[in-house]
């Protein structure tokens, strides 16, 4: 386990805790869903930053209009992004080291205001996540 997870990396399925898509769509992207929330282990706390790549879908976007996607780190309300079009986007942000753990997991979530529901399946979707987690 790492600080930092490519949704094109074969062990990403060990970070996903809940709603995110189980397999990659096109080999390096997942969809999210409701409130995805990911795991990483960290080595230090001090000096980390969030950092988020993720996309609004064309096809979603339509639908919803802007989004905005609000991000917590074990808990604690880190930032928003808002996301005034479809494309891709990315978040980052110093976390606080009192907000880390270096003893056990360090959880990520993070939450979409505008979810898409498909009109065939009721599937509701988030936004495109591609890569996430803490670097220095």
């Amino acid at each position: 386990m790492g600080a930092v997870i490519a949704m094109s990396e074969p062990d990403a399925d060990a970070h996903i805790v809940r709603d995110v898509s189980p397999a990659a769509e096109g080999a390096a992207w997942r969809w999210t869903f409701q409130r995805p929330e990911l795991r990483f282990w960290l080595e230090q706390t001090k000096a980390q930053k969030l950092v988020a790549d993720f996309a609004i879908a064309e096809d979603t976007f339509k639908s919803t209009g802007p989004v905005t996607v609000t991000f917590f780190v074990n808990g604690n309300l880190l930032g928003q992004q808002r996301c005034p079009q479809a494309g891709p986007y990315r978040f980052e942000k110093a976390v606080p080291a009192a907000w880390l753990r270096t003893d056990d997991f360090t959880l990520v979530a993070a939450q979409a205001d505008k979810l898409w529901t498909s009109p065939t399946d009721g599937a509701r979707l988030g936004f495109i996540l591609n890569r996430i987690g803490f670097v220095r």
